[in-house]
Order: structure tokens, then C-alpha cells, then sequence
């Protein structure tokens, strides 16, 4: 796995570009929990990949190529991956739609290839990334692309960049409240700004952030009790940190199997996909 932050102005928007070679395919599929931002990713082999999102009447999805895969309310279901590589950028929160040209709503619990964004443009990018030489050249030619893509407004609207500044991810829903008094709208308004631009309320989007405090610290193989990191990142107790966990996750926290410790959103799946049917 290697990461790159890009430069300015890019920095803005995207928070790095990322590429992962995988030597053998892998056989198992994955739950991807939610983190609350967007990932486009470019797969640079020919080897469809399944996801299927957590909601039961959505349809099974095979994606080559690339695709975006917009915030999500809860985990969906990776497939068995194939040997090869993989490069993705990872947007800043609210940040995607001036570099996409889509509305954040609009990918939020969805998963849509670029080409479907982008049409011609998209499958071009592709191209030239599968004709890479090394991962360096893919985030420069990565760069260059998403560069030149970005739309205006730059600015995020103050509302939201005030909720950003102010809020600490394991925050609770009540100093929420408190942030967009300082930002002086009513909270109808506040919510409909702030979900323009993440693509999630502001209450569901930090409840996702404190979660996923939870699995970096269980991901890092420490020593801390569940009541403690419940304590620690503003849980009432860990029955509350139990309940949030399987409405994100689908499991309990002694069932997680992170992937790795530098993959606390990747948890390790024994069921297949095969048995799902959404067509």
C-alpha cells in the first residue's frame, strides 16, 4: 500500500491518492463499513469485482474499470478480489462534487461508475492509468486529471466549514446542536447545508466518525476493554457502543475481523455472495 497527498490545490479536495498491489487473489469477501466520505477507484486489471450494498432490496453490483462509491449509511459487501492492482482517491469531507461534477445526495448508499459520471472522459482516465509504468506516474497522471476537473465555488459554505473546525469525531449528537447554534441558522437549515455537502446529516455523519474511532482502536491491538473505548470516544456505556457497532457494521465488536491494522474499515466476511440475490 502507498499513499500520496497531492499538491495545491488538490489538497483541498482530496485527502490522498492511494495504490495496492495484490500478488494472489483473495478469497474471501469483505464487509467495507462506512467512513462517511467518497472513494473513486480505479481498478487497473480486467477482473469485474462484486459489491453489494447492506440494504436487501438493493441489486448486486459488478464493477470494472472504476467506480465511485459514495458516502455510505452503513457497510455493504465487498466479493472475492482478483490478483493486481488497485489505485483510489479518498475526498475530503464534502469535497467530492466540485471535483466530480455530481451532487454529494446524490451518490450518498450508492456505488456508480466513473464512466457513468464522466462517459468517455472517464474510460480515457482509465486507460492512461492502466498504461502506467509505476505507481508514481499513476498519482501524477491521477493529479493532473482531477486538477484541472475542479469546479466553483471552491469554498465550502461557512456553516459546514464552522461544523468541521469545531467538532471532535467522537462528539455526541447534543454538542452537534451546539455547533449550529454558533453557526446561527435554524437546525432545519443547517442539516439541509451540511448534508448538500457531505451527503449525510451532520448527526449520522459524526455517529459513523465515533464509530469508527471504535474499530481504530480495536484495529490497533491494544489493551483497552470495550467499556473503556466506549468511555473513551463518548459511548453511555458499551451496550450503546454494541448497538451503534451492528447497525454500522451488521455484526457485534467481538465478531470484527479488521483486515489489518491499517484497515480498520476492511472486516474479514466468511459468507460469500453467492446465496444473494438482488436482480
Amino acid at each position: 500500500m502507498i499513499r500520496y497527498r497531492p499538491a495545491a490545490p488538490l489538497d483541498r479536495h482530496v485527502q490522498f491518492f492511494w495504490w495496492s498491489q495484490r500478488d494472489a487473489p483473495q478469497d474471501y469477501c469483505e464487509h467495507i463499513l462506512p467512513s462517511g466520505g467518497v472513494q473513486l477507484l480505479f481498478a487497473l486489471h480486467e477482473t469485474p469485482i462484486v459489491c453489494l450494498p447492506s440494504t436487501p432490496s438493493a441489486r448486486r453490483m459488478e464493477w470494472s474499470g472504476s467506480v465511485v462509491h459514495g458516502p455510505q449509511w452503513s457497510c455493504y459487501v465487498a466479493g472475492p478480489k482478483p490478483a493486481g492492482a488497485v489505485v483510489g482517491v479518498a475526498f475530503r469531507p464534502g469535497a467530492a462534487g466540485a471535483v466530480l461534477g455530481v451532487a454529494t445526495p446524490d451518490l450518498a448508499d450508492h456505488h456508480v461508475t466513473l464512466g457513468a459520471l464522466w462517459g468517455k472522459r472517464g474510460q480515457e482516465l482509465h486507460e492512461r492509468l492502466m498504461a502506467a509504468v509505476d505507481p508514481m506516474e499513476v498519482f501524477r497522471i491521477l493529479e493532473q486529471n482531477l486538477s484541472a476537473r475542479i469546479q466553483r465555488p471552491l469554498l465550502m459554505h461557512p456553516a459546514v466549514a464552522h461544523a468541521f473546525r469545531s467538532c471532535s469525531p467522537t462528539w455526541s449528537p447534543a454538542r452537534i446542536t451546539d455547533v449550529q447554534r454558533e453557526a446561527g441558522y435554524s437546525p432545519k437549515h443547517f442539516i439541509a447545508l451540511f448534508r448538500a455537502a457531505v451527503g449525510l446529516t451532520p448527526k449520522h455523519y459524526y455517529r459513523i466518525q465515533r464509530f469508527n474511532s471504535v474499530l481504530r482502536c480495536i484495529a490497533s491491538g491494544g489493551d483497552c476493554t470495550l467499556a473503556d473505548i466506549a468511555t473513551s470516544v463518548g459511548y453511555s456505556d458499551q451496550a450503546h457502543l454494541t448497538r451503534e457497532f451492528r447497525e454500522f457494521a451488521g455484526f457485534t465488536p467481538t465478531q470484527y475481523r479488521p483486515a489489518g491494522s491499517d484497515r480498520p474499515l476492511h472486516h474479514k466476511a466468511t459468507e460469500g455472495l453467492g446465496p444473494i440475490t438482488g436482480k
